[in-house]
């Protein structure tokens, strides 16, 4: 438990960052600046909102890159080397890119609970081994 007293100006200031980390509670917003300084992931709203949309980005250009392949294979959008090197190369990095993106976001959805839990064990084990 934890319990401090603040100026009204910086409670001010407190609860203006709770909102704008979605916390729903003071308790919620002391959990996510604690994290935040363990180096654990933390986004606000908004933030977590333009992630979803980078990833519904990446996907319709995943799509796009297919059906340029798909075309040029068919003969339809001739292709020359440095090109199909290019369409090739973001086949394969896209799906990383986007596996990397929804990690990220499940991680925020977590909000890192399970990963602080353990960063806290590992801490207080350091301290009484």
């Amino acid at each position: 438990m934890v319990s401090c007293r603040l100026p009204a100006e910086e409670l001010q200031a407190f609860d203006a960052l709770c909102t704008q980390l979605g916390a729903k509670s003071r308790s919620d917003g002391v959990r996510s600046v604690v994290r935040m300084a363990s180096g654990f992931l933390e986004f606000s709203r908004e933030d977590s909102a333009r992630l979803e949309d980078i990833r519904y980005e990446l996907a319709k250009i995943g799509t796009n890159v297919n059906q340029i392949a798909l075309a040029a294979n068919r003969g339809r959008a001739p292709m020359v080397k440095a090109q199909w090197a290019s369409v090739d190369e973001l086949r394969r990095s896209l799906p990383m890119v986007a596996k990397a993106l929804s990690q990220i976001i499940a991680e925020r959805r977590r909000q890192g609970v399970a990963l602080f839990r353990k960063f806290a064990e590992t801490q207080e084990g350091a301290r009484h081994g």
